[in-house]
């Protein structure tokens, strides 16, 4: 008991160590990038930022890919599917992460080469911008969606073996379709209501504290 309350601990401050350096990614590193004139202009003037964002990044998928796997052994007792499950699209999130941090590094690519040849063309430099940041977003948006997929599959297998309180896995249970559906109307070309997103959100910064403070605190019965 005492080691799952340990492991419990661990894998709330690695999810909430995710959470505050995805949002200093996000708001912070990523800010001077796209302002003002856009990625393709400020690129050459800061590309270690560039760096810094991306690898930052593939740190925070890790951190969630590490704590799905130090659950896995104990959310598998009462859910060895979802358990299985929360595993595997983890996984599948740090490699769309990846993917998405490559094109991002392309961007920095294209914007050096914007700097390095004034005298071509913009609107050519226009339409690659265009295919690049393009490339980039629409793995952002599957990222995202196959995200809201392991977090669904985090508080259902929470929910049934009431290692926490369930009124937060069971908000998540909730929370996580919202999210989903809020991607796949992106992916259709729709607009994204912002709220959408903050449920999954506040599941995840609540889920992360109370794991931090409590650990798992309920033993779990066995399968036979």
């Amino acid at each position: 008991m005492n080691t799952e309350k340990q492991t419990g601990r661990l894998i709330g401050a690695l999810m909430l160590a995710a959470v505050l350096l995805g949002l200093w990614n996000n708001f912070g590193l990523n800010r001077p990038i796209f302002a003002g004139a856009g990625w393709l202009q400020n690129g050459v003037q800061m590309p270690f930022l560039f760096s810094a964002s991306a690898l930052l990044a593939i740190v925070t998928s890790t951190l969630m890919m590490a704590a799905a796997i130090l659950a896995w052994p104990i959310l598998r007792r009462t859910s060895p599917s979802l358990a299985m499950a929360y595993v595997l699209l983890s996984a599948i999130v740090f490699a769309t992460t990846a993917m998405e941090q490559a094109s991002f590094l392309a961007m920095r690519s294209l914007s050096l080469q914007f700097a390095k040849h004034p005298g071509l063309d913009p609107a050519m430099f226009e339409v690659f911008r265009s295919m690049v940041g393009a490339n980039r977003q629409w793995i952002h948006y599957l990222d995202k969606l196959i995200g809201g997929g392991s977090m669904f599959a985090l508080c259902l297998a929470l929910f049934r073996s009431n290692l926490v309180p369930r009124f937060i896995p069971a908000f998540g249970v909730l929370a996580a379709p919202v999210q989903m559906i809020g991607i796949t109307l992106v992916l259709f070309m729709q607009d994204l209501p912002l709220l959408m997103l903050a449920p999954i959100a506040l599941t995840i910064f609540v889920l992360s504290l109370n794991l931090l403070a409590r650990g798992f605190v309920q033993p779990v019965s066995r399968l036979p």
